[in-house]
């Protein structure tokens, strides 16, 4: 189950009556597209209720969740509320019968040794595990596969900054805007400024492209032709091995020259590189729900540069193996 600071809100899946408990009549029960996405200590299954420590019986459905059924095939499991649960009829006695003929481990959480109402869960590698635990093994696998998504980005940035068979040019674009239209839609830019910098740091060509009509409104002073900017450009990046920080970035200045009829200068994707994949694997951060979140663009070419130089100095025996 997720964390307890979880903050996903869950669709909903109408209930068999048109009802769900607690909620009111015509309502809706919630519905959580994944175990990750169910609250801690609120939702169980009715097998889950029925193998605790003390058996309970289930009360009205309550949520649904969509995962996978006693053979493994998926499919939308009902929830019920825990504190809406009974005891069965079991006593004591046969209680203690079932727990003689049971693994003793099986109740208790192999790393922090806690004996949870719930039946803790089975792993082969390491034993029981309290939610809390397996969690935490969880997020432990995460990081020890960003360690190693790390060390691959280092390799690749000390690839490209030293050993390219071609020039390295950092590339980034900053356009002019022209806001939105009184619908809220965004107008396209009216210019680009496109700034390419060798390894360096030396600027290398800092062309600003006129993206729309020369009749159109916003158009920066000193805005040049885009046809023949284009083609400076393209003589220009056709040397070198190129770093972006994501091909999104350039849809606009794409657009742009295209509507102008000019030609684009970026032709061999196979010397384009994105940075924005290998800064967010050397960072290697994880979320406390196991995400990977993506790294901030720098905002300029000789920050990517930098960014870059920071990469490549990493040392590889600092990573976590």
């Amino acid at each position: 189950m997720a964390s307890l600071h979880d903050t996903t809100t869950p669709t909903t899946a109408p209930t068999d009556d048109g009802t769900s408990t607690g909620a009111g009549p015509g309502r809706s029960r919630p519905h959580f597209p994944s175990w990750q996405d169910v609250p801690a200590g609120i939702y169980a299954t009715e097998t889950q209720l029925k193998t605790m420590d003390f058996p309970r019986r289930p009360g009205p459905p309550a949520a649904t969740v969509k995962g996978r059924d006693g053979l493994g095939r998926t499919a939308t499991l009902t929830l019920y509320r825990i504190d809406q649960s009974v005891p069965t009829a079991s006593t004591a006695a046969q209680l203690a019968a079932a727990r003689r003929r049971a693994d003793p481990a099986a109740r208790v959480c192999a790393d922090c040794g806690a004996r949870p109402d719930r039946a803790p869960i089975a792993t082969e590698t390491y034993g029981a595990l309290c939610p809390t635990c397996w969690h935490i093994r969880t997020l432990r696998q995460r990081q020890e596969e960003a360690a190693r998504d790390r060390t691959a980005a280092i390799r690749t940035a000390r690839a490209l900054l030293r050993h390219s068979s071609r020039p390295l040019g950092v590339l980034h674009v900053d356009y002019t805007e022209r806001g939105h239209t009184p619908a809220g839609t965004r107008r396209s830019p009216s210019a680009a400024k496109v700034t390419v910098i060798g390894a360096n740091g030396r600027v290398l060509a800092e062309p600003l492209l006129r993206l729309v009509s020369a009749r159109a409104k916003s158009i920066p002073p000193g805005a040049g032709d885009p046809v023949s900017g284009a083609d400076v450009l393209a003589a220009v990046l056709s040397k070198l091995t190129v770093l972006i920080w994501c091909h999104r970035d350039l849809d606009d200045l794409s657009a742009g020259l295209r509507s102008q009829g000019a030609a684009w200068p970026l032709q061999s994707h196979g010397h384009v590189h994105e940075m924005s994949m290998l800064a967010t694997a050397w960072r290697g951060e994880v979320h406390q729900d196991g995400a990977r979140p993506v790294a901030l663009a720098p905002g300029r070419a000789d920050r990517m540069l930098y960014l870059l130089n920071q990469i490549t100095d990493t040392a590889l025996s600092a990573n976590r193996k």
